[in-house]
């Protein structure tokens, strides 16, 4: 189920998520893995803008995932 909500249909986020997914996932918290898929919720517009131009989420737990995601990418 995750794998398919890491598909965007935008190169750029289909790349951050499904490598996030593979590589990070199975060392979260059970918190932040909530947080991973409450993010896959959000529309691919606010995902750009965190993800990709530094942007952040006002939900705290949302903004720590969108972190480590970023930290991830660097």
């Amino acid at each position: 189920r995750l794998k398919w909500h890491c598909r965007r249909g935008m190169r750029e986020l289909d790349l951050l998520l499904e490598g996030f997914l593979e590589h990070r996932y199975q060392a979260l918290s059970p918190a932040d893995r909530d947080s991973f898929a409450r993010l896959l919720d959000c529309p691919n517009e606010d995902l750009m803008d965190w993800l990709m131009e530094g942007g952040s989420p006002q939900d705290e737990q949302l903004a720590e995932i969108v972190r480590q995601i970023r930290d991830r990418a660097v």
